[in-house]
């Protein structure tokens, strides 16, 4: 942190010093004020000043106020019609703002020591907690939050004195250019020759001497301001040292008991309570501001087909300007409850699963299995991960919001006071404002998240630092059967292997573990010894009983070895489960690798750059490729990536463009014909299904009027009247083909419920033989007597 030493003497001498002349050479105050030249010579002395203490410095500031004031009063008093007059007037009245501020600005740092001091005297007495150990881990909680806060407000308070600092040296400078200036106009004065211009010069040196001490006071003030700065730093810190104290000692005795449990439990049971309610009401206020953008759309369209636009006239060019800013607002309400809605949700997710981890926590914490905590640690450290991208995406998301709310605050400054336009306005910074809070909320609670898990890990960290080193190295005896178990199934690389299932080759992926290759590396060792001594002993007999020479006897047994090893070598990879392609992977990719890679990289580039540079597909556009549907996101030289309608981003090479047939939905144009069916029950007025259908089509927003939606009667169905809705919609990131036809499907159900049209349902008639009776028995069970 910088520190700047304020020599408050000579700046406060300074300017007493500048009024003094001023008002003694330039106005009739100089006559009243005669007691201040003690005060100069007080002040400087003709040496470099000393620090003055903070009642020198308030007496100095004081004097100089009352000066200031004495000067505005004595040109108030004359004529203020005169241009010159009103300049010293505005300049004197800054200056009375500024040396006043200047004296409470040194108030408040009189109290802020004082509060250093206490604040010193308050950590240094503290012993420890009134309540006797141990403590609870909620207790503990809470301190870590105050802690954070603290830590919050001292970052934030040394961040603005940092800032500060800049504008200390900033104005500054502009005290010496005001000095400078000054200096210019008495050598003008100066050089004046006659009356006329001596009297303009006169009024310049005057009014560049008001300037020059409205620029030292305000840089006498700025660096108060950052002297002030400094002490909440230094009382801020010694609180959140005093904080830090509190919760280290509050850790060494902590305890986390099943009671505490239940506590945190239920407090996350009451916070889910109040999330679902807030989060029926932001459905609610969704609806009520899709409703109120439907009304405002409806009536800026029933204006412009008023002769709305025709009429040009400043009434009504003010009128629809109000419309337009209303439907402005009403769609800033809908992106708002939106908004407002996935924050919720997100959030009520975020607390349902932090039951969860509190549960693993208190396993953590209160448990004895090395194992389980080991998971859970690695699994907070995992949740920390995860949460590290949505807090970067959260205050990307915060500053944008931010800086709606700003431009729009400058757009409602501009706006006149009772225009049409303030009220919407207003409403639309409503709409900004509450945007902007749902992002601060959202982001508050994801560093909330990610500081809790780095707490928690401490807290399991430091809790297995308190065990003793029997319990710990118990605990790494525990966990080494484990480790062994991992590096036992540890997959070195995995083999495609084909399998003949009913006569069609099935594809499967088998792992080569570290298990897999020492057993079978341990069963052919074992076979190899047995095979060796089984082939010694063949070779024996054939040389003793069948009369084999010992050359032929040898050759004998090698061949046996061979086939052996070979069937041994089998055998034992097909026990451990190892598939024999692997070999064949391993020649092949020795044997062609090179060769084969280095082809399919050329071919892969060559059709990039055929792709570029014939454009028949480019970003954005939507293609249907090799099964795969989707967008694409890039194009690049080797290959592409295709963003899914499932979110999932595809990178297929592009020599698959060339090689295969690719539909592109979106080459020329953006528009998409699609179809709804439809079937009634035979009898219903097919010019009224015919009416309705076409109604809907032109209700749905999305759908294209041009061409406008029609209606097919397609078919006379077995149960049914077959109609088809064909209708165009521009397809586009915004628009979901599906749900527009979602959306068709409940509208047209509705409308027909509506008109008593009743959708069609498979039927069958059944016809009886009625030329004869039917014959009708009664037949006894089996076993029963009659």
């Amino acid at each position: 942190m910088k520190a700047f030493h304020i020599r408050w003497k000579a700046t406060s001498a300074a300017i007493v010093a500048a009024a003094l002349l001023t008002a003694t050479f330039c106005t009739p105050a100089g006559a009243q004020l005669p007691k201040l030249l003690n005060v100069i010579q007080n002040v400087q002395g003709g040496k470099e000043p000393t620090a003055a203490s903070p009642e020198q410095q308030r007496e100095t500031t004081k004097r100089a106020l009352s000066m200031a004031r004495a000067e505005r009063s004595l040109v108030a008093a004359h004529d203020s019609s005169r241009q010159d007059l009103k300049e010293k007037y505005r300049l004197l009245d800054g200056l009375v703002t500024r040396i006043n501020s200047q004296l409470n600005l040194i108030d408040e740092r009189e109290d802020l020591r004082s509060a250093f001091t206490a604040a010193e005297q308050k950590s240094k007495s503290w012993s420890g907690f009134t309540s006797s150990p141990p403590y609870s881990i909620l207790m503990v909680d809470e301190i870590m939050g105050t802690v954070l806060t603290a830590r919050n407000r001292l970052l934030g308070l040394s961040t603005n004195q940092e800032l500060l600092a800049r504008q200390v040296s900033q104005f500054k400078e502009a005290a010496k250019l005001a000095r400078e200036m000054e200096r210019k106009a008495a050598d003008e004065h100066e050089r004046a020759q006659n009356p006329e211009e001596r009297s303009t010069a006169a009024l310049q040196k005057e009014l560049t001497g008001l300037r020059t001490r409205n620029a030292d006071a305000m840089a006498a003030l700025i660096a108060l301001r950052y002297e002030v700065l400094g002490e909440r730093c230094r009382v801020a810190g010694v609180e959140l040292a005093l904080l830090e104290r509190q919760l280290a000692e509050a850790r060494k005795l902590m305890v986390f008991s099943r009671a505490d449990l239940d506590k945190a439990l239920a407090r996350l049971k009451v916070s889910l309570v109040g999330l679902e309610q807030e989060l029926e009401y932001s459905l609610t206020r969704d609806a009520r501001s899709r409703n109120a953008l439907a009304q405002t759309q409806q009536a800026l369209k029933s204006f412009d087909s008023s002769s709305g636009k025709s009429d040009t006239s400043p009434t009504m060019a003010a009128q629809r300007e109000g419309l337009e800013a209303r439907n402005r607002a009403a769609l800033a309400w809908v992106e708002s409850s939106r908004f407002e809605s996935e924050v919720v949700s997100a959030l009520t997710a975020m607390k349902k699963s932090e039951g969860t981890h509190w549960e693993h926590r208190f396993t953590a914490v209160t448990g004895t299995d090395a194992e389980k905590r080991r998971t859970i640690c690695a699994e907070f450290r995992k949740s920390r991960e995860r949460l590290k991208p949505w807090l970067e995406f959260a205050r990307h998301q915060l500053e944008i919001y931010q800086a709606a709310e700003h431009e729009q605050e400058k757009r409602l400054a501009k706006t006149a006071e009772h225009s049409l336009l303030r009220a919407a306005e207003s409403d639309l910074l409503a709409a900004k404002h509450l945007q902007r809070e749902l992002a601060e909320r959202q982001k508050s609670a994801i560093e909330q998240a990610d500081v809790e898990r780095q707490s928690w890990l401490e807290d399991i960290e430091r809790v297995q630092q308190s065990r003793s080193l029997t319990d710990r190295s118990r605990d790494r005896l525990a966990a080494l059967p484990n480790i062994l178990r991992n590096v036992w199934r540890f997959e070195l690389f995995s083999i495609e292997d084909s399998v003949d299932i009913a006569g069609q080759k099935v594809v499967t992926s088998r792992g080569v573990t570290v298990g897999k290759s020492v057993g079978a590396l341990v069963l052919f060792l074992f076979g190899y010894s047995i095979a060796a001594f089984l082939g010694r002993r063949v070779q024996q007999i054939l040389i003793e009983r069948f009369d084999v020479s010992a050359h032929q006897a040898n050759v004998i047994r090698r061949w046996l070895m061979a086939l052996t090893i070979f069937t041994l070598l089998i055998i034992t990879l097909n026990l451990a489960r190892i598939p024999l392609t692997v070999f064949a992977f391993l020649g092949g990719a020795l044997a062609i690798g090179i060769g084969f890679g280095t082809q399919t990289i050329i071919k892969n580039f060559i059709s990039g750059i055929l792709i570029l540079l014939e454009r028949n597909m480019k970003v954005g556009d939507t293609i249907d490729v090799d099964g795969v549907v989707g967008r694409i996101v890039t194009v690049d030289m080797r290959a592409s990536t295709i963003l899914g309608f499932d979110g999932v981003e595809t990178v297929i090479p592009n020599s698959t463009f060339l090689e295969n047939k690719v539909t592109n939905w979106t080459h020329t144009n953006a528009r998409l014909r699609r179809i709804v069916r439809v079937g009634v029950n035979y009898g219903s007025l097919t010019t009224q299904v015919r009416d309705i259908l076409t109604e809907c089509g032109n209700k749905h927003d999305l759908i294209l009027k041009d061409p406008p939606p029609e209606v097919l009667f397609e078919d006379f169905g077995e149960s049914s009247l077959v109609f088809a809705l064909y209708f165009w919609i521009d397809y586009g990131p915004e628009v979901n083909p599906p749900q527009v036809a979602s959306d068709l499907r409940f509208m047209i159900n509705t409308r027909f419920a509506e008109e008593n049209i009743i959708l069609s349902f498979p039927q069958r008639d059944i016809h009886l033989d009625s030329a004869q009776p039917l014959r009708v028995e009664v037949v006894a069970p089996a076993g029963s007597r009659v």
